[in-house]
């Protein structure tokens, strides 16, 4: 008679049920997305309901045949956003999901201030690719130093080419200059203040490592920097493109100093997507540069933010949901 096989006191003991692993990270998932909906859809109705922010009354009013450009260039600026997290970042990451985590940042930036919700996105994104949290921060990090360096240049460079090229409108050149060396002494002064002092040097102690790296690897840091280039010239591109829907002719470079200053003091307000912040701002800046009346600039950078913020949201919804299904969120 065969004797039956008595248990493994080391083994545990198994029940008929399979183990279930624990749910709380899916139920923390699910209610931090079912927040931002709620407060995208918030956000997007009260921008319905605001008639003088509402870009679709206006519409009718533009060209549909340099609109299509300016949709073109804003999917531009998101290959550069991708082109940009993927250059620097010396392992390899899949393209694909690159570019929807990308998406989601649009999405995401929508209940956030500064552009603060595309960087948790890319380190989220970067972290889930298998690549440690420490050097995942330090790659965002050096994007967003990088990207930085590179706006400040781009905007004293196109500031002296006005101010040098159109010497009729020779204040309108002083006041830029002015103001990309307010903003070189406003970045100046904040190393003077303690928080933001300490908050600088951790970014930089964070990239420096991560900067050595990629300086072996050239192609890749090359890629990152035309990425974060692409990102600038392309919002500037749809803006321009924005502006001859309107009939109106301004020269690329002033709406390039434009869009570099109205993007910079929208960003540095502390509002949801720089709603209403940075309209303001570049309507003014557009102002500034060219001479002409704030008014006629309203239509144009509500066209723009309809081109390169709000059409995104909705493949931004679907990319963010997709990456957080696949547990790449």
């Amino acid at each position: 008679m065969a004797k039956s096989a008595e248990p493994d006191p080391e083994q545990p003991e198994q029940s008929g049920e399979p183990e279930t692993a624990p749910r709380h990270p899916l139920r923390l998932r699910r209610l931090v997305t079912v927040a931002l909906c709620a407060i995208v859809a918030y956000v997007v109705l009260l921008q319905i309901v605001r008639h003088d922010a509402n870009p679709l009354p206006v519409l009718e009013r533009a060209n549909a045949g340099w609109l299509v450009p300016a949709v073109l260039a804003a999917v531009g600026g998101s290959i550069g956003s991708t082109a940009a997290i993927v250059g620097f970042v010396p392992e390899r990451v899949s393209l694909r999901r690159a570019l929807l985590a990308q998406l989601s940042g649009f999405f995401v930036n929508l209940a956030t201030p500064g552009g603060l919700g595309s960087a948790a996105v890319n380190t989220r994104f970067l972290a889930r690719s298998g690549i440690p949290q420490a050097q995942a921060l330090a790659s965002v990090a050096l994007g967003q130093i990088i990207g930085l360096v590179l706006h400040l240049l781009l905007l004293v460079g196109f500031g002296t080419y006005i101010g040098a090229d159109y010497a009729a409108s020779l204040p309108t050149g002083a006041t830029l200059l002015i103001a990309a060396g307010s903003l070189a002494v406003v970045l100046g002064a904040g190393v003077g203040v303690p928080r933001l002092r300490h908050w600088l040097a951790a970014r930089l102690r964070e990239a420096g490592p991560r900067f050595a790296e990629l300086l072996r690897q050239p192609g890749k840091l090359a890629v990152g920097i035309v990425g974060q280039l692409a990102v600038t010239l392309m919002a500037a591109a749809s803006l321009w493109f924005c502006a001859r829907a309107f009939g109106q002719y301004p020269g690329f470079a002033e709406v390039t100093v434009a869009q570099l200053l109205g993007s910079t003091v929208g960003s540095a307000i502390p509002t949801p997507g720089g709603i209403g912040s940075t309209d303001a701002a570049l309507a003014y800046a557009l102002r500034v540069t060219t001479g002409t009346p704030t008014a006629t600039w309203v239509p144009v950078v509500l066209v723009y933010r309809l081109c390169t913020f709000w059409l995104p949201l909705l493949p931004g919804w679907a990319a963010f949901l997709w990456l957080q299904k696949r547990d790449a969120l």
